[in-house]
């Protein structure tokens, strides 16, 4: 007989399935044994923080199946409600709902030991919130977080027929003392454990392993391949390892920043052929386990017959890139908040003779505010966007401290240790055989800080890649 709602304490989280075999060191089975650490070491070491620090008593994580959740990844496919409680000495886990779901459950310590869990059949059958508004009563919680955000998809997992069930388990008490989760989750997605680290410089590695091959002789043979057939290579280079693209289901193709032969408005076809004399950037990424998402660029020239080095105003143009990525790097510091690094690092460029252009991109309106800046001078301008990285995405709506002028509602996050981030910003430079259209260079990387400050998780984009 299927038992009602039942609680149980949890020492150890859910483990979700990893789809396929894994790249690198990792099988299934060892893939999904680092995820289930990482969830049950979060848990353990970073939730009671991310509770205290944002001065919520009680955590209510509702799910239910057929609706994925967008929090997947760290509890599974649940259904019914997960529920955090902060008792001072500790985090109290509790689950209300289906335990088909979930598994490797340790009800160690629980007053629940001994009573079965097979979550319940009729959603409404009253008795069932009745046990969830005892249990919730009986701790009193002075706040109630809750998943519903305005504006931070990852925190807005409830869905709105959810809400009002919740509120009616609740109760008009315990309803008023509800706030959003989304600090809560920003802090506990973003503050990382060393496991988190080592699996993202996992992926950082078959990411460059993959970018860097694809921007070589062994795959651009010019006048010959695509921008088209260097994204598909690199899709099917992708799916031969396991992962997925980390920025979704398009074909990622590499740009042509600059052409000696080309016209610009035919570089951007996917069908262009790629020449002697381009210069490429090209920005992807790797969904790796089924957790982490890398995201940076690498640079590469097509050598010209009798070429035996980059045309001299594009490497000066580079070499501004790259002088800009070391003055960045210490300027990025433990402590400080997403809005006191963009401030320091402004200051730190200004005075380094870059000139500031918030928003830079090849959009008419910005990449004309370049132009007029960059007017009868050999300065270079520059934009900075050094957002969350890893399980946050790199998106608007990334989930952590964001060092960027349109990320302005994070400059109150701060930086913590051990955070995961992409160093990307961009580099504006005249070119004396382009007079009046200044490249524009985006360089990136996936870093860590920690209290030494910026430590490299790959090798940084340094140099340009050449093709013969």
């Amino acid at each position: 007989m299927v038992t009602r709602i039942m609680v149980i304490l949890l020492s150890a989280i859910f483990s979700v399935p990893i789809a396929s075999a894994q790249p690198g060191v990792h099988t299934a089975k060892t893939g999904s044994e680092v995820l289930r650490l990482i969830r049950n070491e979060k848990l353990d070491l970073i939730l009671p923080g991310a509770m205290r620090d944002n001065d919520v008593d009680m955590w209510i994580h509702a799910t239910r199946q057929g609706d994925q959740d967008p929090m997947f990844p760290e509890f599974g496919s649940t259904s019914g409600y997960l529920i955090f409680t902060d008792l001072g000495d500790r985090i109290e886990r509790a689950v209300f709902g289906r335990a088909g779901a979930v598994e490797n459950i340790d009800i160690r310590g629980s007053r629940e030991v001994g009573r079965a869990f097979n979550g319940y059949s009729n959603k409404h059958d009253p008795g069932v919130w009745d046990e969830i508004t005892k249990f919730i009563a009986e701790r009193d919680p002075g706040t109630i977080a809750v998943n519903t955000s305005d504006w931070l998809a990852i925190a807005d997992g409830i869905s709105y027929s959810q809400y009002l069930r919740l509120e009616k388990i609740l109760g008009p008490k315990y309803s008023a003392r509800i706030v959003s989760a989304e600090k809560v989750i920003t802090d506990f997605r973003s503050r990382r454990i060393l496991r988190e680290v080592a699996l993202m410089t996992e992926a950082l590695e078959l990411h460059r392993q993959i970018l860097e091959r694809s921007l070589s002789n062994e795959v651009i043979t010019p006048g010959v391949t695509t921008r088209a057939d260097v994204g598909w290579w690199v899709r099917e280079e992708f799916y031969k390892r396991g992962v997925a693209r980390g920025f979704g289901s398009r074909v990622g193709m590499p740009r042509v920043l600059y052409s000696a032969v080309s016209d610009r408005s035919t570089t951007r076809s996917p069908q262009y052929v790629i020449q002697r004399g381009d210069f490429l950037s090209f920005d992807n990424g790797v969904r790796y386990l089924d957790y982490f998402g890398t995201d940076y660029k690498r640079n590469a020239y097509i050598m010209r017959v009798g070429e035996t080095s980059v045309p001299a105003s594009l490497q000066h143009a580079y070499d501004r890139a790259i002088k800009a990525q070391k003055i960045i790097r210490q300027n990025i510091k433990v402590g400080r908040t997403a809005g006191q690094t963009l401030q320091s690092l402004i200051s730190a460029l200004e005075a380094a003779d870059y000139i500031y252009t918030p928003f830079t991109d090849e959009s008419p309106e910005n990449y004309m505010n370049v132009q007029k800046k960059l007017a009868n001078t050999d300065k270079s301008s520059f934009s900075i966007d050094l957002h969350s990285q890893g399980n946050n995405g790199g998106s608007l709506v990334t989930v952590g401290p964001s060092v960027a002028a349109f990320r302005s509602d994070r400059d109150h996050l701060m930086i913590q240790e051990n955070h995961l981030f992409s160093l990307e910003y961009v580099i504006c430079t005249n070119l004396p055989e382009r007079p009046g259209l200044p490249i524009v260079i985006n360089i990136e990387g996936n870093h860590v800080v920690s209290s030494r400050g910026v430590e490299y998780l790959h090798p940084p984009n340094e140099r340009i890649l050449l093709i013969h």
